[in-house]
């Protein structure tokens, strides 16, 4: 949802530094429980994925990305972020989803932690 930084990871992955990727789901918004809103319009993206796949499968289509971390913890949350390699995303289609980084921070600040 935060995607400022997408620039600077590109270039440090065409330098030579690998680039993990940390908060794809951004701390769960980007899950079954999450925001419902932004949750449909990825599943559209990702043709009836779930979100949390959909999310992860946006994440691996950028080329500058040599790494996700996933946050599963539970088996049945491991399997449906596995499902991320099986999903293609429209990733143009999901460009409405990039928040302020303000207004993303500001939200996860808000968030609870599990």
């Amino acid at each position: 949802l935060e995607v400022s930084a997408g620039p600077a990871l590109r270039r440090a992955h065409e330098a030579g530094m690998g680039v993990i990727i940390k908060e794809a789901l951004a701390n769960g918004r980007l899950t079954p429980r999450g925001d419902a809103a932004a949750n449909a319009r990825l599943v559209a993206a990702a043709d009836g994925a779930g979100p949390d796949a959909a999310a992860l499968a946006w994440v691996l289509a950028h080329d500058f990305v040599d790494c996700v971390l996933l946050g599963a913890t539970t088996r049945e949350q491991l399997a449906s972020n596995l499902g991320a390699l099986d999903v293609e995303v429209d990733v143009p289609a999901t460009a409405s989803l990039a928040e302020a980084p303000a207004d993303y921070w500001a939200a996860r600040a808000k968030l609870t932690w599990n």
